[in-house]
This record gives structure tokens, C-alpha cells and sequence, in this order.
């Protein structure tokens, strides 16, 4: 055999052996799919052995969130549905975000957020810390919440002068209780003393700042904060106090 013959020979072993290979390879891949697939579809296979809870639970418990999902968690680890189990935890009504993940071999860990409710929003419903309206069964019996109201469409623009009012009356040691817009654009407040505040439908801010200007004087040598005051006045205010509901207890300043 000459020597091109020979290094022919060798080129045909060569590819040969990396057919070979490449077979044996390819029949590997096979089998591992063939013995994967086998278990795909059956949990007794590949179970969901734990489900993690995590959360800084506050409203909701990893119990709630448990019974919830556990149903949904009955297929094997390559089939179970993430979307269907973070939909199920998003469903319970105190949930802002959940979060669902898979852990190899037999974990699945769902992470959720609750709402942190800072004001009632009319009835039935709970305005978040970031501004998000929700609803929940018990909202209207939470307590130590201030009450906004107005027409639905208005949420924010009631959240915003909410927000801006509140921090003026802070300085005085006052809280707003309620507060209203209604139909006509007119606000009205109820501060956390009782007081009963009219502002009108203009110059919102101006008008309050008139009253706390005032507030210390009208305050001295009272034993009660006022009932009433009227600030739809173009200068002044009116002033009604609890003690009595003759002319003399209501006074224009």
C-alpha cells in the first residue's frame, strides 16, 4: 500500500470514529429524553415535595396562602403551572404582587406583598401607600384610617389635596378625619378634634391657612375646639362651638 493509500485508509477510520461517536452521542440524548419524558408527566416521578411561603405577613398568613395553592401544586415539578399558582395567590384579596418561582428537584417558593391600606376610599374600598385602590370585605370596618370621598374618577386629585392639607395641620398637632369632594367641586373636612371644616370650592389652601393662622387665639381660654367653621368667606371665617346652639356660640371672625 502506497502512502496516499494509507493516509486515505486513516482519513475513513477517522470519520468513521466520529460517526461512531456522534451515533452514540445522538442515542445518549435519546434515551435521557425518553427517560426524562417518562417522568414529565407523572408527579409520583418528579412530586412538588415543599411550597415556600415567604412574606411579611401582616394581613394575609402563610396558612391562607398555603390552602390556597396547595391544589395547584399537585402535578409534577416540570408541568405544574407557575402563571395559574401566582393568578391563585394574586386572588386573595389582601395580595399586591406574588411571585412564584422553582427550586430543583421538589421546591416551589412563592413570595408575595401585601397592600398597606393608608386611607378608605368611599365605601367598600382602600387606597395603598402607593396609590393603588383596592377592595376587600372588611374594608369599611378597619379602623384608625382617614375617610376620602369623592367622585370615582377624582381619586388622585382628593389623595393630593388630602396630602396637602394634612401636612398643614400638622404644625398644630391636628389630623384631617375625612375628607370631601363633592358633586359641586365643594371640599369639606372633619379634623381628628371633631371640628367640621367648610372650604369651599377655591382657594382650598389659602382659606385653611386663614384658620391656623387664627387658630391659637380662637383657641384661648376654650375648653373645646370649635363645632363648626365656615371658611367660604371671602375674609373671615364663622365659628360654631358645642356648648351651646344659641346665636352667641356662633361667631364671624
Amino acid at each position: 500500500m502506497n502512502r496516499h493509500g494509507a493516509t486515505q485508509l486513516a482519513r475513513q477510520g477517522g470519520f468513521a470514529s466520529s460517526l461512531l461517536v456522534i451515533i452514540g452521542l445522538f442515542l445518549i440524548t435519546l434515551a435521557a429524553l425518553a427517560w426524562v419524558s417518562m417522568g414529565i408527566f407523572t408527579s409520583e416521578r418528579w412530586p412538588i415535595r415543599w411550597l415556600e411561603i415567604n412574606g411579611a405577613f401582616q394581613r394575609v398568613s402563610a396558612e391562607q396562602l398555603r390552602a390556597n395553592l396547595s391544589s395547584e401544586v399537585g402535578t409534577s415539578f416540570f408541568t405544574v403551572n407557575l402563571q395559574e399558582l401566582q393568578e391563585a395567590a394574586a386572588r386573595i384579596s389582601w395580595v399586591s404582587a406574588a411571585r412564584v418561582q422553582k427550586q430543583w428537584p421538589d421546591t416551589i417558593r412563592v413570595s408575595v406583598e401585601e397592600y398597606a391600606p393608608v386611607a378608605h376610599w368611599n365605601r367598600g374600598q382602600l387606597v395603598a401607600d402607593n396609590g393603588a385602590l383596592f377592595a376587600v370585605p372588611e374594608a369599611d370596618e378597619i379602623q384608625g384610617l382617614p375617610w376620602l370621598q369623592g367622585p370615582e374618577t377624582r381619586l388622585t386629585e382628593v389623595l393630593q389635596t388630602w396630602v396637602g392639607l394634612d401636612e398643614l395641620l400638622t404644625p398644630l398637632g391636628l389630623e384631617i378625619e375625612q375628607i370631601k369632594l363633592d358633586g359641586r367641586g365643594a371640599w369639606s373636612l372633619v379634623l381628628d378634634n371633631g371640628t367640621h371644616v367648610q372650604l369651599g370650592r377655591d382657594s382650598t389652601v389659602e382659606r385653611l391657612e386663614r384658620l391656623l393662622a387664627s387658630w391659637e387665639p380662637l383657641m384661648r381660654e376654650r375648653q373645646a375646639p370649635p363645632r363648626d367653621v365656615d371658611l367660604r368667606y371671602t375674609n373671615g371665617f364663622a365659628v360654631a362651638w358645642p356648648q351651646a346652639a344659641d346665636p352667641a356660640t356662633t361667631k364671624k371672625m
